[in-house]
Order: structure tokens, then sequence, then C-alpha cells
């Protein structure tokens, strides 16, 4: 898999695509997804997706950046130039994840499959280690826009989400996982969430790991973790990420086919 440089994005085109993944990661790492989730971008370029990873930078205002992510994606989609009948899908760890669910819930990913892994639709004072500098900007106006509880409102508002499937983490201390309060976990929150909306069998499933499992570079046989995670060094053999997202990707493509197909929406000037 070699990436190339499309817009602001990194870009490995696959030769026979079955499908188009945008890839969102966390706050610190996806300034540089192509690296630190090499490992797991190779996985999916490898299952057949030409994949395309999209830096984002830092801030508070999310809404603003999900809708300079929506003109990143028209460019990226005019030099890839593809048929419409190759589906294209998102994917999205921490808080790529709520960028991704801004998008739904404004209506600009219209039957697009989402995979969300560990999402974080945290509050200003979860961005930031000193709560008092937290709360000072959130007085002035400044903090992250919009919060979790406004975020959720957009989602339950929202009669969208029918595509969406979720990876989550056993030992995940910052998403949370589906045993935790849906007040104080995101990952519980959205597990309850897509349960009642996608009303028929939910795709969702919890496997060992902690937060930054996705992030992992390759070495040969194994993947380097990054500094301070528990476990630094795995074995390819013993990772459950990489085709379970592969597996649920699939069962997404499943359910987007008896769905009633809608153009992409170009990005409203």
């Amino acid at each position: 898999m070699r990436f190339r440089p499309i817009s602001h994005s990194w870009v490995a085109r696959h030769p026979e695509p079955i499908g188009v993944i945008e890839f969102l990661g966390g706050a610190f790492y996806g300034s540089f997804p192509s690296i630190a989730y090499s490992h797991f971008l190779n996985s999916l370029f490898e299952a057949g997706y030409t994949v395309i990873a999209v830096p984002f930078r830092f801030g508070f205002n999310h809404l603003a950046i999900a809708q300079g992510l929506l003109q990143e994606r028209d460019q990226i989609r005019a030099e890839l130039n593809y048929p419409s009948t190759i589906p294209h899908f998102w994917v999205g760890h921490s808080l790529g994840c709520k960028y991704i669910v801004l998008l739904e819930t404004m209506r600009s990913i219209l039957d697009q499959p989402s995979l969300l892994i560990a999402p974080d639709i945290s509050d200003t004072r979860n961005a930031l280690p000193i709560p008092s500098l937290a709360d000072l900007l959130d007085r002035l106006h400044l903090g992250a826009v919009p919060n979790r509880q406004e975020t959720q409102r957009r989602i339950l508002d929202s009669s969208l989400f029918n595509l969406t499937a979720l990876i989550s983490f056993r030992q995940d201390t910052i998403a949370g996982t589906l045993a935790g309060s849906p007040n104080e976990s995101d990952v519980a929150w959205f597990a309850q969430t897509l349960s009642r909306k996608q009303k028929a069998n939910p795709i969702q499933q919890e496997i060992p790991g902690g937060h930054r499992e996705p992030i992992a570079v390759r070495f040969a046989d194994w993947v380097v973790r990054p500094p301070g995670h528990q476990g630094w060094l795995e074995s390819i053999c013993d990772r459950q990420l990489e085709s379970l997202a592969i597996e649920m990707l699939s069962e997404l493509t499943h359910r987007r086919q008896k769905l009633q197909p809608r153009p992409v929406e170009p990005l409203l000037s």
C-alpha cells in the first residue's frame, strides 16, 4: 500500500476497489493517520478498499471542522473519479467518530455506511487536562461545539444512523465500554441509541483492548503500539480488530444494498 497526497489527505488507491473508505482518527494521532494507523489502514487496503486517510486540525469548533471535511471529501472524489456504483464508507476512531456523526446529522452522507471505533464525543473538560481552563473556555464560548449533550440531541433528532456499526474495547477508559452507564460511557450510549434506531440486529461488538487499540505500526509479523500502551508489542496473529472491521464493513455493504440508493450530495457553497 502506497499513499499519495490528494488535496490535504493521503490516498492509497486500490487497483480494483470494492469500496472507498474515508478514515478519521483521534485528536492527536488523527493529525498523521497514514502513519499512526498504518497497520489498520493497510488491512483495509488489502481487503480491497481504496483508503483515504484524512488529517484534521485540532480545534474546539467541531461543526466547522466537519464542514471542512466535506470540502475535502468533494475534492478527493472528483480526483478519484470513481463510478457511482462503488460504495463509500466512513470509518472513525475516537474523536474522528464525532465528525462522522455530525456529518450524518447534517444529512451530508446519506446512505454511506459508517463504522465507529471507540467513539468519543467528549466535552471541553475531557479534551484538556486542566478543568479550570476548560471551564473558562466554556464560559467564553470557546469550548467544544457542539458539546456531548448537544451532539447526542442531534443524533436522537436524526432519522438516520441505520447504516452505522460500532466496535468497542473492554479496557477502554476514555470512550467507555458496553457495560458502562450511558450517562458516562459514549460507547454504552451509542450502543443503546443505535439499537433503538436500527430496530433490527445492530452491528456492534466489544473485543479485548484499550482505547488506542487501532493505533499500531507493523514490523514483520508484529505490531508496535504507542508509548505508554500496555503490551506495546503484539503478534499479528493475536489481533482481532482488523478482521472484525472488515467483517462489519461487509455486513454494512449487504444492508446498504437493501436500501434505495441516493446520489452523493455535493457540498453547498
